[in-house]
């Protein structure tokens, strides 16, 4: 079989399995919204966060359909870790915002005649993706020669502190003295808001998917930044197992 061959066979189980890990990210989400006026709505917050995770998933699955990342045993890794999947949020974020924001940027490039900003956030959450978990799977060893310093949400998010906002959602957690540690109150407005974003999510995985040219807002710019970051991790045979 031809390398060619090979490519676009790889290719297609990667976009099948895009599709359906979307899929099931809009099942989690229709399932957090019949519970989001369960009180207190816990579930309802964990399964929004959870299909968030799903969305960052199929993006991730979606860049290496485009070319824009190699597939590999590292990527297939990330795809099953929460913290890099919740790093991928920040990005999408950026690419599909809230109203207010998205106004705000477009005012700023058309109205005011600014240049694109990429915030220390977004470019953090890849570094921090790309290096400190990625890089560290294919070489435990190396050091920094000066430790960076990241932004403080994206390395918050490295250090789990995310992660044990939405696991407080479904468990209780245990103090050293064996006592419990009450979870954060929740709201139905945080639930709303998280599953609004969710809902962005989606629709920029979809339109990833599509092949659309601008899925995202200033979409060139990370493509761009994900193809430096990524351009010396080695891509998988073909013979790799599908996602």
């Amino acid at each position: 079989m031809s390398t060619e061959m090979s490519s676009l066979r790889l290719n297609k189980r990667i976009e099948q399995s895009a599709k359906a890990v979307l899929h099931n990210a809009r099942r989690l989400l229709i399932d957090a919204d019949l519970l989001q006026f369960d009180q207190p709505p816990a579930t309802a917050y964990y399964l929004a966060l959870i299909a968030q995770e799903e969305c960052a998933k199929a993006f991730l699955l979606g860049l290496v359909c485009r070319q824009v990342i190699p597939w590999s045993s590292h990527i297939l890794r990330a795809s099953r870790d929460h913290t890099c999947k919740q790093l991928l949020c920040v990005v999408m974020e950026y690419l599909n915002p809230e109203q207010d924001e998205f106004l705000e940027r477009c005012n700023a490039v058309v109205l005011r005649h600014e240049q694109p900003r990429f915030p220390a956030k977004v470019a953090d959450a890849m570094n921090i993706l790309r290096h400190e978990k990625i890089g560290r799977w294919i070489s435990p060893s190396w050091v920094w020669a000066e430790d960076p310093k990241y932004d403080e949400d994206a390395q918050a998010i490295a250090n789990g502190q995310f992660d044990r906002r939405k696991q407080d959602a479904l468990y209780v957690r245990l103090a050293a003295n064996g006592g419990f540690i009450p979870a954060a109150p929740l709201t139905n407005e945080t639930v709303r808001t998280e599953m609004e974003r969710t809902d962005r999510f989606v629709n920029l995985a979809e339109n990833l998917l599509r092949e659309d040219p601008q899925p995202g807002l200033d979409y060139d710019m990370v493509e761009q930044a994900f193809q430096l970051l990524f351009a010396n991790l080695p891509s998988a045979g073909s013979e790799t197992a599908a996602p």
